[in-house]
């Protein structure tokens, strides 16, 4: 085990550890100050006002993440997070002396936290394509499992301990300590080297380079289709794992302790497969069986867990389903990330960030109407029979199989070599004799 731990941080820089300290602590930041946002609300202005909070914040960032996608290619990746993670610890800090000084706005807070999730739309691309960057194309597998393994110690942690501290003290404390965070991650992402990209490719005007990756997006057939499936795909899986589940541990008269136990189940599942079972079922495998046997696994146990009427079967299900997405999220983001250009990667980190927010606000919406006319044990596992046949329908995403069976040396800058003009590489192609 040891052996395997220090191959997995063997060849991959510096500057690496300092990436891994800046994603945990922004996940842990953004996980307890999400607590303490959310209780502060629910306490002071009812569940009216936690709603139109969470709408705002959605759509804030569905509309901030594409208009900022072109800034991670244009500009270092590291001082992006930097910035903005400290543009996130001022909303932090006033947040922060509004609690403390007993000011409860809920337009105030809206508009505050809107700034907020502007930063992280400036960040959270970074943030998911720098790793490429940062390491070589063939340790991006161990790098990209550490880097889960980072972000799900945050998840796991951060509810914990935003729990804790706004019980044993107050939601001014949880969100000065969600301030505090938030800045030792920005003093993280400065000690991150600074690489501008060199593509050999004119800047166009940065309007035009937010439309330039949203059609290469769509352009390209595998990815366009993946992006698609990814799509549908969270529409049930957002709700299982999310708005669903209070819902169900309720109606099986279980007690808050319970819905902790599930929720920290999913985080020590995806922890566990990051940190050591992906590798080992991608090996034994190989990338298209493993993706496709994860998805699968995930959706079965998600099923279970809607059919289940007992506390352990419903953290055993979530604990595998978070094993079985931390596989499937390795194999597809490892060799999404490697395929895409350099000077294009954060603007297609973005677009599917964007997609999964949509996602994020469509399915709960969907099962939220589904509540009202059933029961929520029938809407849980319509969600989950769903889920499971969605899973099926992904070998039909167009070349996929052949794109799995791709090396990390074969699969760097694949796009660009198979679709040149979208990336206006067509005379780096030339000069290469590529195609």
């Amino acid at each position: 085990m040891h052996a395997s731990f220090s191959n997995k941080w063997q060849g991959l820089g510096s500057a690496f550890p300092f990436l891994l300290l800046c994603d945990a602590l922004a996940v842990l930041a953004l996980s307890a100050g999400n607590v303490a946002v959310s209780w502060w609300i629910v306490t002071k202005g009812g569940a009216a006002h936690l709603s139109a909070f969470g709408i705002a914040a959605a759509l804030t960032m569905l509309i901030a993440l594409p208009l900022m996608s072109a800034l991670g290619d244009r500009h270092a990746k590291s001082r992006l997070m930097a910035w903005g993670l400290l543009g996130a610890v001022i909303t932090a800090v006033g947040l922060a002396l509004m609690a403390s000084m007993g000011v409860y706005r809920i337009e105030l807070i809206i508009a505050i936290y809107a700034v907020d999730v502007i930063a992280f739309a400036v960040v959270m691309p970074a943030v998911s394509s720098i790793a490429a960057d940062l390491v070589p194309a063939d340790r991006l597998a161990d790098a990209l499992g550490l880097q889960k393994s980072a972000q799900s110690l945050g998840r796991l942690m951060g509810p914990v301990m935003g729990g804790a501290v706004v019980a044993l003290g107050s939601v001014s404390h949880g969100l000065w300590v969600y301030s505090a965070m938030l800045t030792v991650a920005a003093l993280s992402a400065f000690a991150i080297p600074a690489i501008a990209h060199t593509s050999g490719v004119a800047r166009a005007h940065w309007s035009e380079e937010v439309r330039a990756g949203l059609r290469a997006k769509w352009r390209i057939p595998i990815d366009r289709n993946w992006t698609i499936y990814a799509f549908v795909t969270m529409l049930f899986l957002f709700p299982a794992i999310g708005m669903l589940l209070p819902v169900k541990v309720h109606s099986l008269s279980l007690g808050a302790n319970w819905l902790g136990a599930i929720e920290a189940a999913l985080g020590l599942g995806m922890l566990l497969g990051a940190f050591w079972g992906a590798p080992r079922v991608i090996f034994w495998l190989g990338r298209f069986r493993a993706c496709m046997a994860a998805i699968v696994v995930s959706a079965v146990a998600i099923t279970g867990v809607a059919l289940g009427t007992q506390g352990w079967v419903l953290v055993l299900g979530f604990g595998i389903a978070g094993f079985s997405m931390s596989v499937s999220q390795l194999v597809g983001q490892t060799h999404r990330a490697l395929a895409v250009p350099d000077h294009f990667r954060a603007r297609f980190a973005s677009v599917n960030i964007m997609v999964m927010q949509l996602a994020a606000m469509l399915g709960p919406a969907i099962a939220g109407v589904a509540l009202g006319m059933m029961e929520v044990s029938a809407v849980y596992t319509g969600f989950g029979l769903s889920l499971l046949l969605v899973t099926l329908a992904f070998p039909l995403v167009p070349g996929i199989r052949h794109f799995l069976a791709l090396d990390h040396g074969e699969v760097k800058g694949w796009y660009g070599r198979q679709h040149p003009a979208v990336f206006g590489l067509d005379g780096v192609a030339v000069q290469r004799g590529l195609p």
